[in-house]
């Protein structure tokens, strides 16, 4: 039982987080302060051709393949450098309906927990028994 509250936490916080980005990246703090602060910042496009809306076979095409994909489909570039942020850390690219919907640049302690949220812990119920 532990186990799966830690996990349901680092799972609640990690996407506490990613919910929270567009609202700090409108604050007046520059990016690298951002990025130093919370770990996360919104990108808007990573290179010339790879933006929101851009289709899956074209970020493939022009990124390669992830570095890492996470349980619910995130795909991780480690080693990204953005250009408006001035910033490195690992670019993170979130899909719907096969289309990028979010770029984001998280540090190295935002993708370690993002790594380590283990898969199944939203659906997970405990049944007591006499």
């Amino acid at each position: 039982m532990n186990t799966i509250l830690t996990a349901s936490l680092r799972a609640a916080a990690f996407a506490a987080a990613l919910l929270l980005a567009p609202a700090i990246a409108s604050a007046n703090d520059t990016a690298a302060q951002q990025h130093a602060i919370s770990g996360i910042v919104p990108v808007k496009a990573a290179g010339p051709y790879v933006q929101v809306g851009s289709y899956r076979i074209w970020v493939s095409s022009h990124l390669g393949k992830p570095s890492a994909v996470t349980s619910d489909g995130l795909w991780l570039y480690h080693g990204f450098f953005a250009d408006e942020t001035e910033d490195s850390g690992t670019l993170v690219v979130r899909f719907a309906d096969g289309r990028v919907s979010q770029l984001t640049l998280v540090s190295s302690a935002v993708e370690t927990a993002m790594l380590t949220v283990p898969v199944n812990v939203k659906g997970a119920t405990q049944i007591a028994s006499k």
